[in-house]
């Protein structure tokens, strides 16, 4: 049940960049992220009353979850609806894979919550090295259009934003139950992305057709609300390190989904920087004593 259900994470959130793609077409990109965790906020409203899980927290931690709200919803996923008008699902994804290594360079040198390592220092440059040559690949691609650079860098500032509000929920809400956690999340992040959206979108034209309909559910339902009730589950059966393994697989799963569903082909170049990006990654996640072992097993004459 554990590894279906690690599949099934890897495939629906795979896929929900492809669905981001498909919303765009009829939807602009902060309404079109507030309707989708509109559905999540309701679906996980209603197993908070089933459940009667309580609600109650301090104000000092509704505080805090409200800055990480605003850097979750607003400028991680509002900036990836924004940037990924311009991009393709595939390379999206990509640009997003950097959010460990974002994470890394957070804990380490801004919050001082883990040690620095020649490891952790090599993966972040790795993994830097790799966002710039898949950002190369998409500006000759596109003979530098702007919108395409701006759309990258928006990747990339979500990716930050992200990796920003996870150690800030690291160091200050541990102890917070994940239900409660993420039901205040997604209340103020909606609100942010409302306000945003009514404000900068309201003379744009909505396209509700069958086909964007079914994404924003799709997203809402099955991308948010169910996949992070499975995530947490499998958290509680799992190592932290175990399940990151999900962040070498999505990338795959979008291209390919990228491929079949809208007929997009990446650049080799860009396959070139993934794959940089991925062992960047590695490093940062390999711990000194899981390093020892491994060097261990390599030593010439040893048992």
């Amino acid at each position: 049940m554990r590894y279906l259900v690690f599949a099934f994470l890897c495939l629906v959130w795979g896929t929900t960049w492809v669905a981001i793609k498909i919303s765009l077409e009829g939807l602009p990109p902060f309404l079109g992220a507030s309707f989708r965790f509109t559905i999540a906020l309701i679906l996980l409203g209603l197993f908070i009353l089933g459940k009667k899980i309580s609600l109650k927290l301090s104000k000092r931690d509704l505080g805090i979850i409200s800055i990480s709200a605003f850097l979750m919803y607003t400028i991680d996923y509002g900036l990836i609806y924004w940037g990924e008008q311009y991009l393709t699902a595939g390379v999206t994804s990509i640009f997003f894979a950097t959010f460990p290594l974002f994470t890394g360079i957070i804990a380490i040198f801004l919050f001082k919550n883990e040690d620095f390592s020649w490891n952790k220092m090599t993966g972040l440059t790795l993994g830097l090295v790799g966002v710039a040559v898949v950002f190369l690949d998409q500006l000759l691609l596109t003979e530098f259009d702007t919108q395409v650079m701006l759309g990258s860098i928006a990747i990339i500032l979500g990716a930050v934003g992200g990796a920003l509000s996870v150690v800030l929920v690291k160091k200050y809400l541990s102890k917070i139950h994940p239900v409660s956690l993420s039901f205040y999340q997604l209340l103020q992040g909606i609100i942010f992305l409302y306000i945003i959206g009514l404000t900068l979108e309201r003379s744009q034209e909505l396209v509700l057709n069958p086909r964007v309909i079914f994404s924003v559910i799709y997203l809402g339902a099955v991308g948010s609300a169910l996949a992070f009730a499975l995530y947490y589950w499998l958290l509680q059966k799992w190592s932290a390190i175990s399940l990151s393994l999900i962040v070498y697989i999505i990338p795959l799963v979008a291209l390919v989904m990228d491929f079949l569903v809208l007929s997009e082909v990446i650049h080799p170049r860009a396959i070139v920087g993934m794959l940089i990006i991925f062992s960047g990654i590695t490093f940062v996640q390999l711990d000194r004593s899981r390093l020892q072992k491994i060097m261990n097993k390599f030593k010439i004459g040893g048992r």
